[in-house]
C-alpha cells in the first residue's frame, strides 16, 4: 500500500499546509475524550467520526493506524461532515492507508469546495492546474482559487499568482498583486514570490518595493529561499555590513538544506568575496575574513592564497607568521601567481620564515617579472644597474 505518511497537499511549486482548517484545530484541541468520541461514534455522529479519523492519523491518544483514520474520515465524510470531506479526498490523493487516487478524491473536494470549504476549493484548484485525476484545467483551477481568495485564504492568493505568472502570456501585475495579498495575509513566501518577479523587472519596484526588501521580509519569516536571495543581493551591494548579513542568512538558509545556500557556503569564489568585504573594515572585519580566506585558499583559489599569506606576514587579522605566508606564496605561486612569486622572492631575499637564500630569491623575481609583475622589474633592473631587454626563463645562477 501507499500509505501516505503527513505529507502536506502540494500547492503550485511549494507544500502548504492545507488539510486542517483553524475551526477543526480549536475543536481538536479542546480533546474531547476518547470513551465519548467513541460512544458518539457508535451512533453515527460524524463530527466524533472525524475527530477520531485525525486522532488515528496523527497518532495523538491512540497507535496510528492510517488504515483506520481513512474508514473513520469516509464513514465521516459519506455522513455530510464538510471537514471529513476535505480531509477524506486529500487521504485518497495522497496515499493515506491506500494507494494515491487523485481521481477518487476529486468529488470530495468538489462537495466540499461547492459548500464552501476554502481550503477543498485549493485543493480542488490544484489538481485541476496539475491535471491529476482530471483534466488540466488552468482557467478551472484560477476559479476556485479565486473562490477560496475571496475567503481571505492566503495560499489561495499564492496559487493563483503562480498560475498568473506562469500563464501564456503572463499576467505578472495580477500575480505580483496576488503574492502581495498573500504575504499581507500572513504568508511570508508571498514575498519571496514577489521578490522574484521585481528582480527579474518583471513587477515594477515602484509599485512592489525593490527585490531586497521584499526577500528580507520572507527571510525574517524562515523562508529559505528568500534567505538565500537576500544573502546573494547583499553580498552583490559589497561592503562588511552587508557581508555579515549575508553570511547569517546563508547559514539560515542552510540549516535548512537550501541547496544554493550551502552551495554558496562552500564555494571559494564565494568565500573569497565573503572574505575581502569583511576585510574592507579593519580591525575587526580582518579578523572575521580569516577563516573565510583560509577555508578558499585550501579549496585551490589562488587570489585567496595569496591574499591569506599576505594576512600571515602583516599578521592582518591573526598573529604574523612568515613561514605560513611562504607555504601559501608558494601554492599560489605554483599556480602562476605573479604577485605570490615576488612576494615569496622578498622573504627569501630577508630570510624571514624561510632560510635567506638570495639566488632562490632571485629566479622567483624573474619569474613574477616573465609574469609581467611591475615591481619585479624594476627590483631586477636595480640589481643589474639597467632593466633587461627581456627575461626568456629563471635568473641565471
Amino acid at each position: 500500500m501507499g500509505e501516505g505518511d503527513r505529507r502536506r497537499p502540494h500547492l503550485g511549486r511549494v507544500a502548504l499546509p492545507l488539510l486542517f482548517s483553524a475551526a477543526a484545530l480549536a475543536a481538536a484541541a479542546q480533546e474531547t475524550s476518547l470513551d465519548e468520541l467513541l460512544a458518539r461514534a457508535r451512533k453515527r455522529d460524524a463530527e466524533a467520526e472525524y475527530q477520531l479519523g485525525m486522532r488515528a492519523y496523527e497518532g495523538r491518544g491512540v497507535p496510528r493506524n492510517p488504515g483506520q483514520a481513512l474508514r473513520l474520515m469516509q464513514r465521516a465524510a459519506q455522513h455530510g461532515y464538510v471537514e471529513a470531506q476535505n480531509t477524506y479526498g486529500y487521504f485518497l490523493q495522497h496515499g493515506v492507508g491506500i494507494d494515491p487516487d487523485p481521481a477518487r478524491a476529486l468529488p470530495w473536494f468538489e462537495a466540499a469546495a461547492n459548500r464552501g470549504h476554502a481550503l477543498a476549493q485549493v485543493n480542488l484548484g490544484w489538481l485541476y492546474e496539475h491535471g491529476q485525476g482530471v483534466e488540466r484545467s488552468s482557467v478551472t483551477a484560477l476559479e476556485w482559487y479565486r473562490k477560496a481568495a475571496a475567503q481571505g485564504l492566503a495560499e489561495a492568493e499564492l496559487n493563483a499568482g503562480h498560475l498568473l505568472e506562469s500563464a501564456s502570456p503572463p499576467d505578472d501585475d495580477a500575480a505580483a498583486a496576488a503574492y502581495t495579498r498573500a504575504a499581507k495575509l500572513g504568508l511570508p513566501l508571498g514575498y519571496e514570490r514577489l521578490g522574484r518577479l521585481v528582480e527579474a523587472n518583471r513587477a515594477p519596484q515602484t509599485k512592489y518595493g525593490d527585490a531586497l526588501a521584499n526577500y528580507l521580509k520572507a527571510a525574517q519569516g524562515g523562508v529559505a529561499d528568500a534567505q538565500q536571495a537576500a544573502a546573494r543581493l547583499e553580498l552583490a551591494a559589497g561592503g562588511a555590513g552587508n557581508a555579515r548579513d549575508a553570511v547569517q542568512w546563508l547559514e539560515r538558509a542552510a540549516k535548512q538544506n537550501q541547496a544554493s545556500a550551502r552551495g554558496m557556503l562552500a564555494d571559494a569564489p564565494t568565500q573569497y568575496r565573503i572574505a575581502t568585504q569583511l576585510a574592507s573594515k579593519p580591525p575587526a572585519g580582518e579578523a572575521d575574513a580569516f577563516g573565510w580566506l583560509q577555508r578558499a585558499a585550501a579549496q585551490g583559489l589562488r587570489d585567496a592564497q595569496v591574499r591569506l599569506g599576505i594576512a600571515l606576514e602583516e599578521g592582518r587579522g591573526t598573529a604574523r607568521d612568515p613561514a605560513g605566508a611562504a607555504a601559501w606564496y608558494a601554492k599560489a605561486g605554483e599556480a602562476g601567481d605573479p604577485e605570490a612569486l615576488y612576494r615569496l622572492a622578498l622573504l627569501y631575499d630577508h630570510g624571514a620564515g624561510v632560510a635567506r637564500d638570495t639566488v632562490r630569491a632571485r629566479d622567483l623575481l624573474a619569474q613574477a617579472a616573465i609574469l609581467g609583475h611591475a615591481k619585479a622589474k624594476d627590483r631586477i633592473a636595480a640589481l643589474l644597474g639597467s632593466p633587461p631587454p627581456q627575461i626568456q626563463g629563471g635568473w641565471p645562477r
